[in-house]
C-alpha cells in the first residue's frame, strides 16, 4: 500500500510459475481507444496495466466443487477486458467478481485489481465470486482461496492449504527483512520474489514477473512496471514506463525470454550470475527514479511530449544495458546468446522434474500414513 511504501506509490508484485508452452511477450496494445501494457505468453494478457493506472494480475486457484454456469471470460479475457474498460480498481475487482457469479470454469481464480490509491484481492470459481479490499499494509497471497464466500468450496488437500499459508507467512518475514527504514522498496520487493525452496512461495520455475508502481498524478506516463521475462533468477527486472511507445521486438516475439530459458536450462539452480544482475537492477532502479522525477517536473509545467521523450530515452538506454550483461552472461555459461523462441521443450525438463518431485512426496506420505 502506498502508505508502506519507500516512494509513497503503491506496489502490486506478482509472480507466475505456472509452465507455459509458448511465448513469455511484451507489448502495448491499444484496445476501444485505450492504451494499455500487455504482458503475458503469445500476445495474451497474464499481467494488464492501462492509461488509468489500473492494473491487474491473475493466479490459478485450484479445482472447485458447485455447479458451473454458462462459460464466461477466461483470465486472459478478463485481464483484456478491464485494461480497455475501466479507469478504477474498484470497477475492475467488480468486474471480475461478477464474472464468478455469472458461471466460471470448474478451477478457481485468484486476481489482484489496484490502482494509486486502492487495491482489491478477488476470488472466483464456478458460480461464485467474492472481492475484498486491501486492508493491510502488506498482503501476500499464494494459490488457495482465503474469502468466506469462495473457501468452503475449494478442493485442495488440506497440506495444500497449510502449504500455502505458511508460504505466505514467510514472505511476509521476508518482505519486513528487505524493508529499509520500516518501508517497501522495489529493490526489496523483487528480491523476495527471488527466494527459492519448499518454504518460499516464488521458486526457481518462476517463469516471468511483474513489479507494477503506481502513480496518481500522470498515471499513464509514469506509472511504471518492473518487467522479467524469464526466470527471474536469470534476467533483469527492467523498468518500463507506461509512456513506452512500443517494446523492442524481441520483447514481443518472445526472444528476450528464450535467453533467460536457456540460462535456467543450463545453470538449473546455479545462480552465480545473479549478484552482476542484481547490481544492474539497482542502477537501473536509480535511474528510473531520477528521469521519473524529471519528467515529472516536465508534466506539471505542461510539457508531456518531452517527459515522454525523456521516459522512452531511459528505456531505451536500460533496455541495451540490460541486453548487453545478459548476452555476455549467456556466452560465459555456454548458452547462445541469442537462443529460438520458446516452446514445450524448454519447458519438459522442468515439468518432468516437478513431476517426480510431487511423485516422492505422495509416495512419502503414503509411507507416514501406513505407520
Amino acid at each position: 500500500m502506498p502508505e508502506s511504501s519507500a516512494s509513497g506509490r503503491m506496489l502490486l508484485i506478482k509472480c507466475r510459475d505456472q509452465h507455459i508452452g509458448g511465448r513469455l511477450t511484451a507489448s502495448i496494445e491499444v484496445t476501444d481507444g485505450v492504451r494499455w501494457m500487455c504482458i503475458g505468453e503469445d500476445g495474451s494478457a497474464r499481467f494488464g496495466m492501462n492509461e488509468y493506472g489500473v492494473a491487474t494480475t491473475s493466479n490459478f486457484g485450484g479445482k472447485f466443487s458447485g455447479r458451473r454456469g454458462k462459460p464466461q471470460q477466461n483470465r486472459k479475457e478478463i485481464i483484456e477486458a478491464i485494461s480497455s474498460e475501466t479507469r478504477d480498481a474498484a470497477a475492475g475487482a467488480a468486474f471480475v467478481r461478477d464474472c464468478g457469479r455469472a458461471g466460471w470454469r470448474a478451477s478457481g481464480g485468484l486476481f489482484f485489481v489496484a490502482d494509486a490509491k486502492r487495491a482489491f484481492a478477488v476470488e472466483i470459481g464456478p458460480s461464485y465470486g467474492e472481492m475484498m479490499e486491501i486492508p493491510d499494509w502488506t498482503y501476500v497471497i499464494s494459490n488457495s482461496m482465503h474469502l468466506a464466500g469462495c473457501e468452503p468450496f475449494t478442493l485442495r488437500p488440506a497440506d495444500i492449504f497449510l502449504s500455502h499459508r505458511m508460504r505466505e507467512a514467510h514472505t511476509r518475514t521476508e518482505l519486513r527483512k528487505n524493508r529499509i527504514g520500516g518501508k517497501h522498496t522495489v529493490g526489496g520487493v523483487i528480491k523476495t520474489s527471488r527466494l527459492s525452496g519448499k518454504a518460499m512461495p516464488f521458486n526457481s520455475f518462476s517463469l516471468s514477473a511483474v513489479c507494477f508502481e503506481f502513480d496518481a498524478e500522470f498515471p499513464g506516463t509514469v506509472g511504471c512496471a518492473y518487467i522479467a521475462l524469464g526466470p527471474q533468477q536469470h534476467t533483469v527486472y527492467l523498468p518500463t514506463p507506461m509512456a513506452l511507445e512500443q517494446f523492442p521486438e524481441d520483447m514481443r516475439n518472445g526472444k528476450w525470454a528464450a535467453r533467460a530459458f536457456a540460462l535456467r536450462m543450463k545453470l538449473g539452480d546455479d545462480h552465480r550470475f545473479l549478484p552482476r544482475i542484481e547490481a544492474l537492477e539497482a542502477e537501473l532502479i536509480a535511474e528510473f527514479a531520477a528521469a521519473r522525477e524529471k519528467a515529472l517536473t516536465q508534466l506539471r509545467a505542461g510539457n508531456r511530449e518531452a517527459a515522454k521523450k525523456l521516459l522512452n530515452d531511459t528505456f531505451t538506454h536500460h533496455y541495451s544495458k540490460a541486453k548487453t550483461l545478459l548476452r555476455g552472461i549467456a556466452e560465459e555459461a555456454g548458452c547462445d546468446p541469442d537462443p529460438p523462441v520458446p516452446t514445450r521443450e524448454y519447458e519438459k525438463p522442468l515439468h518432468r522434474s516437478i513431476t517426480e518431485k510431487a511423485a516422492a512426496r505422495a509416495k512419502n506420505q503414503k509411507k507416514i500414513s501406513e505407520r
